[in-house]
């Protein structure tokens, strides 16, 4: 028998919240938040705005991007409507501690430090460092930089990055500049976060590639207060189940040109 989307999630969230009651295992009494979600028909996301391309507020004042996509694809395999709650960066978690929302998406990378205030769902997507140089050059790794000329972000670590290895740089008050000079031939590669050079060069339509294996490659999660393993499981099997679909790689490639999970 063919089941949709919704039904195959919502199907699994029945199923994790029956084993959850059975075990025990939301302690102190704390109402469950996937109970808050489908009681209300409203899942409240924790989210910055201030992080293009995953999230921020476009001319309308609307908030776009892959987290905001990401939080209404969730959302909907749960049968609920998204509302973002917007907050500063250096009170997000803290937000999702008082309760002020039920889970954050917002590029936050999983951490051993945030774990001890949060869980953390399966990785979304996986950031770090990326070289980036035009179609055709001869970079086969890290290895190869020395002698070249690197365009970095002024201020990042980037910038030590490059002289380790040996190379020029050439800094730059933006990515987007960098990205530029690359394409125009003035530098011969830039250093800089994997998706984020990936959506400037699918935004520009730049001519330049990714080489070489990232320099670092952490995981961002979808973070859900402690105690709450119904909710954590639901957003799980809604993970699985737009990757499973195609829903996940629209999205990224809509943002990125590029699968980044």
């Amino acid at each position: 028998m063919f089941l949709n989307k919704k039904t195959k999630v919502l199907g699994l969230i029945g199923m994790i919240s029956v084993a959850a009651l059975l075990a025990g295992c939301s302690a102190g009494g704390s109402k469950d938040a996937l109970e808050r979600v489908e009681s209300s028909g409203t899942l409240r996301v924790g989210i910055e705005g201030a992080y293009p391309p995953f999230n921020s507020f476009d001319s309308k004042n609307e908030l776009v991007g892959f987290d905001v996509d990401i939080s209404n694809a969730i959302a909907e395999r749960l049968d609920a409507k998204t509302e973002f709650v917007p907050t500063p960066w250096d009170s997000i978690i803290g937000g999702l501690n008082a309760g002020k929302y039920e889970i954050v998406i917002s590029s936050l990378t999983i951490t051993d430090e945030r774990s001890q205030k949060v869980d953390f769902s399966d990785p979304y997507y996986h950031t770090g460092t990326q070289i980036f140089a035009p179609e055709g050059n001869t970079i086969a790794s890290t290895d190869d930089l020395a002698g070249l000329n690197i365009g970095v972000t002024l201020g990042t670590t980037f910038e030590d990055m490059a002289l380790e290895r040996g190379a020029q740089v050439t800094t730059y008050k933006s990515d987007q500049l960098a990205m530029e000079d690359l394409s125009n031939g003035r530098i011969d590669g830039v250093i800089t976060d994997g998706p984020v050079g990936l959506a400037i060069v699918s935004a520009r339509g730049y001519g330049i590639v990714t080489v070489g294996e990232r320099i670092s490659n952490p995981a961002a999660g979808i973070a859900v207060d402690k105690n709450q393993e119904q909710l954590l499981g639901a957003v799980n099997a809604a993970l699985a189940d737009m990757q499973e679909d195609g829903t996940y790689e629209e999205i990224s490639t809509k943002w990125f040109g590029a699968d980044i999970r």
